[in-house]
């Protein structure tokens, strides 16, 4: 079953893809962020990659990306923000926020992320590829496609 821009809209997404620098990529989408058309195309695909990048274990450091980060009123409010991506960095994805225009900025990396090469091949054939202009050292995405 495909995503339409409806469901789209009304779900804050958590989607994955390589870069072609060989580190893997998280996104989260509230709402409103760009979703590649192979992302769409299958949400028995986005499940299978889903379930499989939240089950790697923690094992990375990370470094958070101060300058991408929004005005917080208080430390809890900062915490809170902070949780999912800093939970996915230590998995050893590079996770990215949403930003208002829809594309999106890099919250918090890994010290060490996990290589495309180490995934599982069923993964690999259905995982979206970040085009050859994004690498994991920008901050700022603004094409995914």
């Amino acid at each position: 079953m495909e995503m339409d821009e409806e469901f789209l809209e009304s779900n804050d997404l958590d989607w994955f893809s390589a870069y072609q620098d060989g580190y893997i990529a998280h996104f989260a989408t509230g709402g409103k962020g760009i979703v590649p058309e192979s992302v769409k195309s299958s949400t028995e695909n986005y499940e299978a990659i889903y379930d499989y990048f939240y089950a790697i274990d923690k094992a990375s450091e990370i470094e958070i990306i101060g300058d991408n980060l929004p005005s917080f009123s208080n430390e809890a409010q900062r915490n809170r923000y902070l949780k999912s991506f800093i939970d996915m960095a230590e998995r050893g994805l590079f996770s990215h926020d949403v930003k208002d225009d829809g594309t999106y900025k890099l919250i918090a990396k890994p010290k060490k992320g996990i290589s495309y090469k180490g995934i599982p091949g069923k993964i690999k054939v259905i995982l979206h590829t970040l085009p050859a202009s994004v690498l994991s050292l920008d901050t700022q995405i603004t094409v995914v496609e």
